[in-house]
């Protein structure tokens, strides 16, 4: 499952030397699971407030690498969140799990590609 659009990926990315998006590419991959743990625990502490923060904050860092399937499962996390939605939301927030994952290995195989 390919979760990057490429073309929209590069253009984003036209103008940052390779050092730089390879910084940005390590430092989501490093924080994604954080971030994902920090998710998880609003969600078992209903603490929807910090969720809808902590959702809207890893949409905006999944929106620079032009992934639009968990950059809207993100969004609807968010929004769940806001209206304080329990309904199904660990089965959104298990979507997003698997999502960040595909992007994490499309980013690892960009990098595994790129010129150091």
């Amino acid at each position: 499952m390919k979760v990057i659009d490429r073309e929209q990926f590069d253009e984003n990315f036209q103008y940052y030397d390779r050092n730089t998006i390879r910084a940005v590419i390590e430092n989501f991959t490093e924080e994604a699971e954080e971030r994902l743990n920090d998710m998880e625990r609003n969600i078992t502490g209903h603490n929807f407030e910090k969720l809808a923060f902590n959702a809207h904050s890893f949409k905006s860092v999944i929106g620079n690498f032009m992934a639009p399937q968990p950059f809207e499962v993100c969004k609807n996390l968010e929004d769940m969140a806001k209206r304080k939605i329990e309904t199904n939301i660990m089965n959104v927030f298990s979507e997003l799990k698997t999502l960040t994952s595909a992007l994490q290995t499309e980013l690892m195989e960009y990098l595994d590609k790129s010129p150091n």
